[in-house]
């Protein structure tokens, strides 16, 4: 009888630091102990012999493993013991040229090396960054699996690419701590949404210099928008698994209707290479940068038109209005503009059921002939705007693309946002550029974060207005990872792997 769930886990460690030995020693009992939960396939966290914090190549080498090492080939022999994948991060010397790296290394059931991946977004005190191209995608008996590392997961091309690749799980050894808004959970959850994959992440626990992961948690997000902690063992509590479902012999995701429904004719501008401009205004002849009030309005059950001209008098002249997506007549479409026009502000909504038309006043000026697809582009005041409706944002691609485009802000009037909708939109200014989000019941302002984080900005419920002022001069200090598989994003998605037999 086929089984109906693939039992992974996760083992949340404190690292010793400096003390490979030690904590080499703790893997394994946790690796034993996870196999004995009957897990088939284990995660265990990023540098996890070594510790993390290091600040010279000299400082790190003794401790950095190479392929055929003593830890690799104990690592190996758990495996095989255990009959389980085992994947665990770890510093890496290439024996060859004595280049290190911050890695995740995949052992298989028959004890022999079956993946790696460099991390790309390295440590730069010590570590040489990964090649943008990698073979980061191993085959399991349950379909492809997945190497990221940490933050590389920030960077929504990185996830992307490893699910066009043929991953349904991704593996995620990571040291983040945590933080009392939710991240970076929030984050893994995005990434398992947005590519309709799987996201396994081992975290660690402990403290060292400047790090503290006394609040850091491992989790497993599921394709469809859930968060799990897991089932603690009996026998440790760092030990944690999760049942994933099977259809058939292969993992349950989301993949095939998530990734086919990508329009990459449209994400060309992604190719662009900003990094060495110092002026992304005068390169890319964006507006003067400065000051703009956005106001996008969550009108309830309340007629938009109706609730806008209550409020619009509380917004200064050249602000920016959003309205929600709505069924509006052309008195409607004529009122609006009236109003705008009172008020001295932009008004943007769009018309349901009319293929997303996004209509505008006046006083927002015509679409600019730049830009790409569907969505229409503006000047505004101080921001470059564009247009775009929830469904195309779920790919992270239309964001990098408007981002270096030059697009300051993104507006997305919508009829209704789900949870995962307005996770999707507060945290896509991960992708350099700010959004701006109106429904009936919710509305949201979110600005691109100064670390690895979410941004700041405004949110508001049905009967409110989500108000924030956005300093385009902020909005044009974009930071891209262009080590990318820019080659593997425009292949069309690996959907299916053949069946791979659990000993090789």
């Amino acid at each position: 009888m086929a089984d109906k769930f693939l039992r992974v886990a996760t083992v949340h460690m404190d690292v010793e630091h400096g003390n490979p030995r030690k904590n080499l020693d703790l893997l394994v009992w946790l690796c034993r102990s996870a196999a004995a939960m009957g897990a088939r396939l284990v995660c265990a966290p990023e540098m996890c012999l070594s510790g993390y914090v290091f600040k010279s190549p000299r400082a790190i080498a003794a401790m950095a493993e190479t392929i055929g090492g003593r830890a690799l080939e104990t690592l190996g022999t758990v495996a095989s013991e255990c009959q389980v994948f085992l994947v665990a991060g770890l510093a890496e010397r290439e024996a060859r040229t004595g280049m290190l790296y911050n890695s995740a290394f995949a052992l298989g059931p028959n004890g022999k090396l079956v993946g790696q991946y460099r991390k790309v977004n390295a440590e730069p005190a010590w570590a040489a960054p990964g090649p943008p191209a990698q073979d980061n995608v191993f085959l399991t008996p349950w379909g492809g699996v997945g190497l990221l590392v940490c933050s590389d997961s920030y960077h929504a091309l990185m996830p992307r690419v490893t699910a066009l690749k043929g991953a349904s799980l991704i593996l995620l050894p990571t040291c983040w701590p945590g933080s009392d808004d939710g991240f970076p959970q929030s984050l893994f959850r995005l990434r398992a949404l947005e590519n309709g994959v799987w996201l396994l992440a081992a975290n660690r626990g402990g403290a060292e210099e400047g790090i503290d992961l006394a609040r850091s948690r491992s989790s497993l997000s599921d394709p469809w928008g859930q968060i799990s902690k897991g089932t603690p063992s009996v026998v440790d509590a760092r030990v944690r698994s999760y049942d994933l479902p099977l259809e058939g012999d292969r993992l349950a995701d989301r993949r095939g209707e998530i990734l086919v429904a990508r329009r990459p004719e449209h994400y060309g501008r992604v190719y662009g290479d900003l990094g060495k401009i110092k002026n992304l205004t005068s390169f890319l002849g964006l507006p003067a940068p400065g000051f703009l009030d956005v106001q996008a309005l969550a009108p309830g059950r309340a007629n938009p038109v109706d609730f806008l001209e209550r409020v619009i008098d509380n917004f200064r002249p050249d602000s920016l209005v959003l309205l929600p997506q709505s069924s509006y007549s052309e008195a409607a479409a004529k009122r609006l503009g009236q109003l705008a026009k009172r008020a001295q502000v932009g008004v943007v909504w769009a018309r349901t059921g009319q293929g997303g038309q996004f209509m505008a006043s006046r006083l927002l000026g015509a679409p600019l002939k730049t830009g790409f697809g569907p969505w229409p582009i503006h000047d505004f005041g101080p921001a470059r705007l564009m247009l775009a409706d929830q469904e195309s944002l779920w790919h992270p691609e239309l964001a990098i693309a408007a981002a270096k485009e030059g697009v300051d802000l993104v507006l997305c009037p919508g009829a209704g946002f789900s949870r995962e909708d307005q996770l999707m939109l507060g945290l896509r200014p991960i992708e350099q550029v700010a959004v701006a989000a109106a429904s009936p019941q919710a509305a949201l302002v979110s600005l691109i974060p100064e670390g690895h984080g979410p941004g700041r900005g405004a949110s508001a419920q049905a009967g409110q207005v989500a108000a924030y002022t956005v300093d385009t001069s902020l909005t044009r200090r974009k930071r891209f990872q262009d080590r990318v598989d820019f080659e593997s994003l425009f292949l069309p998605p690996i959907l299916d792997y053949p069946p791979q037999p659990w000993q090789d």
